[in-house]
């Protein structure tokens, strides 16, 4: 495992809100207890759309009480639940959605969304699969199991899931920057700047994509334009950790190490469970003659991974290599 965050792999959690609204104006209120179910999901709905997502669980939880098998409740609870951060008990929503109607086809799309989250990528390629025979031309489900076969490192399967989620779907900038992110990690690096410079014309503001093109534009050499697309990302989003990492280390290449470490102290400050950032941070203020510092950095990363120790090692020693040579 390489101690270097160039490329952000981004995956469309496209929890889709089935048209919350729509789940009601769709429903069949044919008895009583499906009438009050719906009104407690128009109810729930107004509360999520205020951002209230207590009130709105609260409501949707007396949807599913009063009828246990109106899918949309369990959908609609299954977003809220998401967007709560409470993952298991979403996946369990999904699941019962998927009980009540097998042909859900949404609640597969965000079944697989979660179980990415939680690293179950056997999971997501086995609900897209499902999805994408039910409905060959639904475009997210080639997109979602594209990232799952590249972090399986079944990187040609997935590029090819990616030409497909572009044909069915060829204005979703997403699109385009995963597969130049899946072209980068395949060696075609012009291919991989082609394709973050469609996802820019499809969307200027998309800050993953000016960090992943500057992260190529590194590679190839041009210094200029990589920090130039990397303060671009960090203008339209200061808060994004990826950029200001991909920035320190452009300048921890061209030997600004005073700036490089600030920019990795930002990162800390902005993700502090990021492990490689202090990895980078004290590699720094070991070529600073900070020894102690750099070693405190060092036992923060792999008290974060201990899988980083032999990589980690290795840097180490190569930074110390280079000190002794410039000696």
């Amino acid at each position: 495992m390489k101690l270097k965050r160039i490329l952000a792999s981004l995956i469309i959690f496209q929890l889709i809100f089935y048209g919350f609204s729509l789940t009601v104006t769709m429903a069949q209120a044919l008895t009583s207890r499906s009438a009050t179910a719906s009104a407690y999901i128009e109810r729930g709905n107004a509360w999520f759309a205020k951002g209230d997502y207590e009130r709105a669980l609260a409501d949707f939880d007396l949807a599913v009480a009063s009828d246990p098998n109106y899918a949309a409740a369990y959908y609609n609870r299954g977003i809220t639940r998401y967007r709560m951060r409470n993952y298991e008990r979403a996946i369990a929503d999904f699941n019962r959605v998927i009980q009540i109607n097998p042909r859900f086809i949404k609640a597969y799309i965000d079944r697989a969304s979660l179980l990415y989250v939680l690293g179950d990528l056997d999971g997501v390629i086995k609900d897209c699969n499902k999805v994408i025979e039910m409905e060959p031309r639904f475009a997210i489900a080639w997109n979602n199991r594209g990232l799952a076969r590249g972090d399986k490192g079944d990187l040609v399967g997935a590029l090819a899931d990616f030409d497909r989620a572009i044909y069915h779907d060829p204005r979703r900038c997403e699109f385009y920057n995963n597969r130049g992110v899946m072209r980068f990690r395949t060696g075609e690096i012009n291919g991989a700047i082609s394709d973050q410079e469609r996802a820019l014309k499809l969307n200027p503001e998309f800050v993953e994509a000016w960090s992943d093109r500057g992260a190529a534009r590194q590679y190839k050499g041009d210094l200029d334009g990589a920090l130039a697309d990397y303060r671009q990302a960090i203008k339209l989003n200061p808060r994004f950790a990826n950029a200001w990492f991909n920035l320190g280390m452009l300048r921890k290449v061209k030997g600004e190490l005073e700036r490089a470490e600030a920019d990795f102290t930002r990162v800390i400050e902005l993700n502090p469970h990021m492990a490689d950032a202090y990895a980078q941070r004290g590699l720094v203020r070991l070529l600073r003659g900070r020894t102690d510092e750099a070693d405190q950095d060092f036992d923060l990363c792999l008290a974060l991974n201990k899988n980083l120790q032999q990589s980690l090692e290795q840097l180490i020693t190569e930074t110390k290599q280079k000190m002794a040579g410039l000696k």
